[in-house]
């Protein structure tokens, strides 16, 4: 999360959000970060891959391991009968700012409604 002069709070969720002409601003941001950082982060991260789920979420502000089904009630709220599957994925991607691409989104909206009766 950044923020910048007329916007009180910018989410970028990867770098393919950040405009060419922007690069230079947060250039200027970067801060070294210390070798006891690094670690700290190595061995959280480290510990999510003990836990084997497909998924890390940020949640709260910490990054946690979930199931693939974390979202799933996000998704099922957004179908309704006659609904275009890429209309749900297109509104989950400008609504929501979690980081998953479309395929992740099709493939979850497929489990579900194949699940359904």
């Amino acid at each position: 999360m950044i923020t910048r002069p007329g916007l009180a709070l910018q989410t970028l969720s990867d770098l393919s959000e950040v405009l060419p002409a922007d690069i230079a601003h947060y250039l200027q941001l970067a801060q070294d970060v210390s070798e006891d950082e690094q670690r700290a982060h190595s061995y959280e991260w480290q510990a999510l891959v003990v836990e084997n789920e497909p998924l890390r979420v940020n949640l709260n502000g910490h990054l946690v391991s979930a199931p693939e089904d974390f979202y799933d009630s996000l998704l099922e709220r957004q179908i309704q009968p006659g609904r275009p599957i890429v209309q749900i994925i297109g509104e989950m991607l400008m609504r929501y700012s979690l980081g998953l691409p479309d395929w992740w989104y099709r493939a979850r909206l497929q489990h579900i409604l194949s699940t359904r009766g």
